[in-house]
């Protein structure tokens, strides 16, 4: 027996099936049906701070509390805050003391659970890093919770790395080996980027992914590596620097100071917190720069201070290595790393690459711009009271070594006009692309290499692929700044194809320009 189905009928099925369509585009970030109906924090009721406003005076009727809890795990680069405050809980006559806070540093290792605490309302600062923040920010919209990075704590400078096996030299070496890395943590971004960065193909990335050893933390891949369990490994020093010691023939391929700008600690503030007591966040972040300078000035005093510290388990002598492949971030380094409203900024640069990781893994379905992210008004209301100009030299290039072995060899596609060294619009966007890692990997000399197919003469092939190759540099130092001594070019014409020139697909895949990334000798 057949159904009739009345008019009415049929405009419900067709708003439903309408319904439906809508939910999967937005669920895998097609569509952003935020926009048209408001954002969940909107709709939940939850405090949003307006980042373009002044910052509020408390009102005399209503008071700023003076208690902080923050969120911290086991991780030196915590130590402004820590010596600041003179352990977990404000000690009598500590800088924070003195500004009349109360702060208590609330250990939580997992950084899952981290992220939760802030969410929930059980701490009220939360440290993290830029990258992991990028997965956190998208959670918490998705759940009507608001809050905004707001202070730079550190840059990892040597205490994040990559580690190899004898006969692992690059990057590329790690096709068909096994990785051990912490998922979800830097460790993971660290590892992605360099694979991003590198001549690998998607489908070997995504092998090194299926079959890598995934750990609780930095410590454990050491170990593994070590123990020979593994064939290389993302693991934190001092750890890692001592399981190349007890692995014959092993090597850094590259660390956190080769990519000197890619992981940096952060501290993201719930907006519930800050738009009651935004006097309380300034006082916070002038107290932990107040502790940098102590550490800066005396600096055997904190090695001490943190290695009496009760359940931070980092002993002295441990906090002054640790504290070696770190720099603490001054007024400065905060307001070079946020940059200004609508400028490109290094943390803008690490939130972007993070946000393409965890949509790749899809943790996350929607983009955000970063500069909804971030608030700078805390900082901006602490100027004149630091030095404001770099603690850190600009950095001097040098060549590598005749036969150096570059760590990454990018092979990308540059179109240019005909028989010209004109690049077309397109490719200037592959060429953003390059600059964006050069700008977190800055203590890196960079090979650009052009090549042709064997199609025409060789002579002119030659001097097209050198014209190309200097095209492509040129635009690099233009736009971004960046030294001619940290690039040299070659034109290498038809001598170094990658395919066949008997097809035009070999062809293509021969014009081409090799992007080869050296460690800076002079670093």
């Amino acid at each position: 027996m057949a159904i009739r189905i009345e008019k009415g009928g049929w405009i419900l099925i067709f708003l439903i099936g309408l319904g439906l369509v809508g939910y999967s585009l937005d669920k895998y970030g097609v569509l952003d049906l935020h926009k048209w109906f408001g954002s969940r924090s909107a709709r939940s009721g939850g405090e949003v701070v307006d980042t373009t406003k002044p910052l509020a005076v408390p009102a005399q009727e209503a008071p700023e509390t003076k208690e902080v809890r923050v969120r911290v795990n086991i991780w030196v680069g915590c130590a402004g805050g820590l010596v600041a405050n003179g352990g977990l809980d404000t000690a009598p006559g500590s800088i924070y003391d003195k500004k009349g806070l109360q702060v208590s540093f609330k250990i939580i290792d997992d950084w899952t659970e981290g992220a939760a605490a802030l969410a929930t309302n059980n701490v009220d600062v939360m440290l993290t890093t830029d990258d992991v923040w990028a997965k956190d920010y998208a959670q918490f919209q998705e759940k009507g919770f608001s809050s905004h990075a707001f202070y730079m704590v550190d840059w990892s400078r040597g205490a994040d790395g990559l580690i190899g096996r004898q006969g692992i030299n690059s990057i590329e070496d790690l096709a068909g080996k096994t990785v051990a890395f912490a998922p979800y943590t830097p460790s993971h971004f660290l590892l992605w980027n360099g694979l991003a960065s590198s001549g690998l193909g998607t489908e070997q990335r995504n092998e090194i992914f299926a079959r890598a050893v995934h750990t609780k933390d930095g410590i454990e891949p050491a170990t593994l590596f070590a123990q020979q369990k593994v064939d290389a490994a993302v693991a934190w020093d001092p750890y890692m620097s001592d399981a190349v010691l007890k692995r014959a023939g092993s090597k850094k391929i590259y660390d956190t100071r080769t990519a000197n700008r890619l992981i940096a600690d952060i501290l993201v503030v719930s907006d519930r917190f800050a738009a009651r007591n935004p006097q309380t966040v300034i006082k916070f972040a002038e107290g932990w720069l107040e502790g940098v300078n102590f550490i800066n000035e005396q600096p055997a005093r904190a090695y001490t201070l943190i290695g009496t510290i009760k359940d931070f388990n980092i002993p002295t002598d441990l906090a002054k290595t640790m504290l070696g492949g770190v720099k603490l971030a001054d007024y400065a380094d905060n307001t070079s790393f946020f940059g200004t409203a609508g400028a490109a900024s290094d943390y803008s640069n690490i939130f972007k690459m993070a946000q393409e990781m965890y949509r790749q893994d899809r943790l996350i379905r929607h983009v955000a711009d970063p500069e909804a992210t971030v608030d700078r008004r805390y900082i901006a209301a602490l100027s004149g009271k630091f030095p404001a100009t770099s603690t850190e030299a600009p950095i001097e290039y040098k060549a590598p070594p005749k036969g150096a072995t570059p760590i990454a060899t990018q092979h990308r596609s540059i179109y240019f006009e005909t028989n010209s060294a004109k690049m077309s619009l397109d490719s200037r966007a592959v060429v953003d692309e390059i600059a964006s890692f050069m700008r977190a990997y800055e203590n890196t000399v960079v090979d650009i290499e052009g090549n042709t197919d064997s199609t025409g003469a060789r002579v002119y092939n030659m001097e097209l692929s050198k014209q190309r190759a200097d095209a492509v540099k040129e635009y690099l130092m233009q736009k971004y700044g960046y030294p001619a001594s940290r690039m040299r070019t070659v034109g290498n014409g038809p001598d170094h194809p990658m395919d066949t020139n008997a097809t035009p697909e070999g062809r293509e895949k021969n014009r081409r320009t090799d992007i080869k990334v050296y460690p800076n000798p002079a670093a």
